[in-house]
């Protein structure tokens, strides 16, 4: 009878323990993409001052957004099929499934593709690859029926999105550059790179990351 009450508490130990770990992960999990800000804009995790954002950095689970009055900041979320438009003065607190209003008006939102959340999330690595030495390109495979199938499907989504985004939101453009750049579509990568420029010519992120593809062997 010891032994069995001693193997029930230390079941309840260790499933203690993975909620735990699941709850900490969730709480440190990236959630979200800024796609664009304007004027003063400051995010804060949950320790930590606070600090400035910038565009195309990552939000996680937690972090505490504010807006000053007159500016504003965009985002897109990686785990949910979502983005928003925010405005200041107001804050919100970025969440796995969408930003939680604390103070302010409600955000314009839209929904996203399926698709587009995964290959969102990789934008901030791309970006950070590019500043520090080039962007990696995979060498082009051979396409196969499933993989044709994809690229197809992600341009469809891609026009669909630029159909209804504004001339200068380079989302769209984001999507399908991460698409091109994982499938080793140089020089449809390139095409898309141009495009952005086009659209952002001012923007040094957008630079950057145009740049580095173009110089992409």
């Amino acid at each position: 009878m010891r032994y069995r009450i001693y193997f029930s508490l230390a079941c309840l130990f260790f499933a203690g323990l993975s909620v735990g770990q699941v709850q900490a992960q969730d709480a440190a999990a990236d959630v979200a993409l800024v796609n664009a800000l304007q004027g003063d804009v400051s995010y804060q995790g949950r320790e930590g001052p606070a600090r400035k954002a910038q565009a195309y950095m990552r939000l996680r689970h937690g972090d505490k957004v504010t807006l000053a009055s007159g500016s504003s900041i965009r985002i897109s979320y990686t785990t949910a099929s979502r983005q928003e438009s925010w405005t200041g003065p107001g804050s919100f607190v970025a969440t796995s499934t969408g930003g939680e209003l604390l103070k302010g008006s409600k955000p314009d939102v839209v929904q996203l593709p399926a698709a587009v959340p995964q290959k969102l999330a990789r934008i901030s690595d791309l970006m950070n690859t590019s500043r520090v030495g080039g962007l990696v390109v995979r060498s082009a495979k051979a396409q196969t029926p499933a993989s044709k199938e994809e690229v197809a499907e992600a341009i469809a989504t891609y026009e669909s999105m630029r159909a209804t985004a504004a001339a200068s939101d380079v989302t769209p453009e984001l999507f399908l550059y991460s698409v091109f750049q994982e499938h080793g579509m140089v020089d449809d990568l390139k095409k898309v790179a141009r495009d952005m420029l086009a659209r952002q010519p001012n923007n040094p992120d957008i630079q950057q990351l145009a740049n580095a593809a173009l110089n992409a062997q």
